[in-house]
């Protein structure tokens, strides 16, 4: 599958239009159907924000990865807001303990 054509499946499968999507991205209509129909490609920028967009990995959008099921799931914009949020709301020592604990849990779930 085409960068193309993995863009038009991410775009027909998503609940907002094709209007809104482009909005969204901050481009125009036109230019989302050029990405759509592979008339042109999309720069690293704009890459990364359909991989945040649409909560798929660059790889997968760069036909890197075979499946979205395995591009890796990103945080959407909300999630990571709302993290920071809660974070800001810590005391200096809840910060401490809750990075540590955050980097426990990404070296575990690394380990085989």
């Amino acid at each position: 599958m085409s960068m193309a054509q993995r863009i038009r499946y991410l775009v027909d499968k998503h609940p907002k239009s094709r209007q809104q999507i482009a909005a969204d991205l901050y481009i125009s209509v036109d230019c989302l159907g050029n990405y759509i129909n592979g008339r042109r490609c999309p720069d690293a920028g704009m890459v990364r924000k359909m991989a945040i967009y649409f909560q798929v990995s660059t790889d997968y959008l760069l036909c890197v990865a075979s499946a979205a099921k395995d591009a890796a799931i990103l945080p959407t914009v909300e999630q990571e807001q709302n993290l920071l949020k809660l974070f800001r709301t810590m005391t200096p020592t809840q910060r401490e303990l809750f990075l540590y604990s955050g980097y426990g849990i990404a070296n575990y779930a690394s380990i085989p």
